[in-house]
């Protein structure tokens, strides 16, 4: 395989979704499969919810025209667990189920992933201390970081844009480094996700007629397809190479920084307020932009930005000591994500006094 089949998988994915994206849009509608507008929601109007059908047919059409199944044939695995969370995703986006019976989808899934495609992390490359792991410690960590990883993506798809471009920045560089190391299935498999995704960020961020939706089926398929790509990444870099990542767990965590810290932040916000960690609530990072008065679009970019910044910085003091370089990331996050939180409280305060200002001078008012 070479470089040409990346561009064709790419491109192939680009067309499929431009060309289906609108046909689900007016299926949805016509069938009333959208999302209305509640307390927990910060769109307005009725928008279809079912673009994961769109981001699941342009991934896997593009992925297989472009795939060589002789060169690795663990994809055919990787794709049917694509498929069983595409349908977990789907059968919430119109029939909503509970969270055990949509984890256990989820779980059904991921074991084909593990047991039979053989995606599992076999090495921590020294972090906390750990290098090789057993196998069954292997298949409980790969469990464990893959149901993270799909939900944490799940869980930021809460505005316009932000999981599909966060999804577009990760893929776009896995890509790269499976391309540069010659590991063309997965560059393939990268460059198929993110031409899935282009076409839907555009709709779903710049469109007015036919906005759509990621719903859970889309964000479930980002979910394992990025797991998948995160997971083979570290195996990639066990064995030296010219592209050698030093440090790939700590790396690993730099790329998906926006949704796994969210996710703990938000779990920890509803643990110490003795709620459950699943239920909703506008505590996530979107939410605190959205209150410092930005729109979708601006804070998608300022997210966007900011995932960027932390993959360069992964990547340029990737030799750093490996717990300096894990407190330093965490602490970063914890010191701008408080930092916007003491801002929003303090224009409410600002907004408070202002409000009794004005009561006040109402009352002075009437009075004279």
């Amino acid at each position: 395989m070479d470089i040409n089949w990346l561009v064709i998988s790419f491109i192939a994915a680009l067309i499929i979704g431009f060309g289906s994206i609108p046909k689900v849009v007016k299926i949805a509608i016509k069938k009333d499969l959208v999302a209305k507008p509640n307390h927990r929601t910060s769109h307005t109007g009725r928008v279809p919810n079912v673009g994961g059908i769109s981001i699941f047919i342009s991934f896997i059409l593009a992925f297989l025209l472009a795939s060589d199944f002789s060169i690795d044939n663990r994809m055919q695995f990787l794709i049917f667990t694509v498929l069983v969370l595409f349908f977990v995703g789907l059968y919430d986006d119109i029939m909503i189920i509970s969270p055990r019976r949509k984890l256990l989808g989820e779980l059904l899934g991921i074991a084909v992933m593990i047991f039979m495609g053989d995606f599992r992390l076999t090495c921590l490359h020294g972090f906390f201390g750990v290098h090789e792991i057993t196998y069954f410690g292997s298949v409980l960590l790969t469990f464990f970081v893959t149901v993270v990883i799909i939900n944490a993506i799940n869980l930021i798809d809460g505005i316009d844009g932000l999981a599909a471009g966060v999804g577009m920045i990760i893929s776009l560089f896995f890509g790269i480094y499976f391309y540069l190391t010659d590991n063309m299935q997965l560059a393939v498999v990268s460059f198929s996700l993110l031409g899935a995704l282009v076409p839907f960020f555009i709709y779903n961020v710049f469109a007015k007629r036919c906005k759509i939706f990621m719903g859970d089926a889309g964000a479930l398929v980002l979910g394992v397809v990025l797991a998948a790509l995160t997971i083979s990444f570290n195996e990639a870099n066990i064995s030296i190479s010219p592209y050698h990542i030093v440090n790939a767990p700590m790396v690993s965590i730099c790329i998906l920084v926006l949704p796994m810290y969210d996710t703990i932040r938000v779990f920890t916000i509803r643990i110490l307020q003795k709620k459950s960690p699943f239920s909703p609530d506008k505590n996530h990072l979107h939410h605190m932009f959205l209150a410092l008065g930005f729109n979708h679009r601006q804070s998608t970019g300022i997210l966007m930005a900011i995932n960027v910044l932390y993959i360069g910085t992964g990547l340029l003091f990737q030799n750093a000591p490996r717990f300096f370089f894990f407190a330093a990331i965490f602490l970063s996050c914890v010191l701008w994500s408080e930092a916007l939180r003491t801002l929003i409280k303090s224009r409410e305060r600002v907004k408070e006094s202002r409000c009794r200002e004005e009561s006040t001078s109402e009352i002075v008012d009437y009075k004279m």
